[in-house]
């Protein structure tokens, strides 16, 4: 009886397991982003001739495999929240299993790619919201095909990648009998040419970009030091250091300095000593001075991850509430579903509601408008999209990856990047206390990153450009 069960799993969901390992890879830190193009071939063989619920259930078993592999780096942070998050988006992506065609039937060539973007938008918008593991994300180093992102956004290129499945899988269907519909040759071929010709002409365009030179500060501070309070004077020290050292040794000064998502260790208004220290540094450089440091509102009660902007004569000049909270890691939604959460290492913050447009001195006096990501906000195109659209020349993410330690999560950020830059035809800048700390241009060219030793997660560094070049 037992052998017959295990012969049983191992024949219904081998396939669905395969394609998710094939998924996952592509997510990881390995240049493997071709095998999506395929990877979903083993799953849609074994759904076809299936009931709806057959279908159900083996897209579940992928689905809950799928994103334990891509996600497996949350749990450095809560283990209970990747079991819960997982189960929750692998429920939901299940659906999909219900609602599909046969995969050899005749309108799954359309219907299909359809309904996986569908899914894929509905997962960064339902409940909570939480827009990772598009499958479109792993082609982030394929520029001349996500170019076109600038207009069907990265659902577009997953529309396309499912589309190459479903045509590999009625070429094993037609091996097997079945007459192969020139349709499913063509349609697939011609998207594909349409794409690449536009890909081409789009790197071979030029896009405005502000004029204005720009130093990133990776400091790479251990997640174990970074609100221990006998780390609080070294912790601004380096970030102090590494600054003065971008503004000595750059050959055209920077008028803008940035640190990462809540790099000063404690609340920032209300600490005098680290205030008067982030202060004078600007004061001292005669530069703008971007930071990261968790707020108080003792009026509303309310906490939030804030990133304040210092101007060169030390004062204040605006700062920005985060917006989109992390669920499972700054705060717990439903949480009368996940009662046993209360007492994890969650932090309970609140979301701001104002898109700050931050306003600088660039270039001979020119104004320069830029907007603030924090942390994992850049996932939501949306959200980076009103940024741009309230009039930022440029949009920046600061974040903190120490959290994830060496996993895929860095580059599977950067990616999700890549193409808020495509989107958005500006530069973007992503600054991390450890992960990675990079210029991307309008194109989705990755310029420049701090890099030591062939690594660019767990160094320290600095990385200074001008977005004119």
């Amino acid at each position: 009886m037992k052998e017959k069960a295990q012969k049983l799993i191992a024949k219904n969901f081998s396939a669905p397991a395969l394609s998710a390992v094939l998924l996952a890879l592509a997510f990881s830190r390995g240049n493997l982003g071709i095998l999506v193009w395929f990877g979903l071939v083993p799953l849609f063989l074994e759904l076809n001739n299936k009931s709806r619920w057959q279908r159900w259930v083996l897209f579940l078993v992928f689905s809950v495999l799928f994103f334990a592999l891509t996600l497996y780096w949350l749990i450095h942070v809560s283990l209970a929240a990747l079991i819960a998050l997982c189960i929750f988006l692998a429920l939901e992506f299940s659906l999909f299993g219900l609602l599909m065609p046969s995969p050899s039937g005749k309108h799954s060539l359309w219907l299909i790619p359809l309904l996986w973007i569908i899914f894929e938008r509905l997962r960064g918008i339902l409940f909570f919201g939480f827009g990772w593991s598009i499958l479109g994300y792993t082609q982030f180093r394929n520029l001349a095909l996500i170019q076109a992102s600038q207009y069907c956004g990265v659902w577009g290129i997953s529309c396309l990648l499912v589309l190459s499945n479903i045509c590999l899988s009625h070429a094993v269907f037609n091996r097997r009998g079945n007459s192969l519909k020139k349709n499913f040759v063509i349609i697939p071929l011609a998207c594909c040419l349409f794409v690449y010709a536009f890909g081409y002409f789009a790197l071979s365009k030029t896009f405005p970009s502000p004029e204005i030179n720009i130093s990133l500060i990776q400091a790479n501070i251990p997640q174990d030091q970074k609100w221990d309070p006998k780390y609080s004077d070294a912790i601004v020290k380096k970030f102090s250091t590494l600054s003065k050292k971008a503004v000595a040794e750059a050959d055209d000064k920077p008028t803008l300095v940035i640190w990462p998502e809540t790099s000063v260790p404690g609340y920032l208004l209300d600490e005098t000593k680290l205030y008067l220290k982030v202060t004078n540094l600007a004061k001292e450089l005669a530069v703008y001075l971007l930071v990261g440091s968790p707020r108080e509102d003792y009026t509303r009660k309310k906490f939030y991850n804030t990133a304040f902007l210092f101007g060169p004569n030390g004062h204040l000049e605006r700062f920005h509430d985060k917006i989109h909270l992390v669920p499972f890691g700054e705060y717990v939604p439903y949480k009368n579903f996940f009662p046993f959460l209360e007492n994890s290492r969650i932090a309970d913050f609140d979301a701001g509601n104002s898109y700050t447009i931050f306003d600088i001195k660039g270039r001979e006096g020119k104004a320069v408008r830029f907007g603030v990501l924090i942390c994992f906000e850049d996932v939501f195109p949306g959200l980076v999209k009103k940024f741009r659209d309230e009039g930022a020349d440029f949009l920046i993410t600061i974040t903190n990856e120490a959290w994830f330690k060496n996993s895929s999560e860095p580059l599977q950020h950067t990616a999700i990047s890549v193409f808020r830059a495509i989107e958005n035809r500006c530069w973007f800048l992503r600054c991390a206390n450890t992960g990675i700390t990079c210029f991307i241009d309008p194109k989705g060219r990755i310029r420049k990153k701090i890099k030591q030793n062939g690594k660019d997660i767990f160094v320290e560094g600095i990385a200074t450009m001008s977005l004119r070049d």
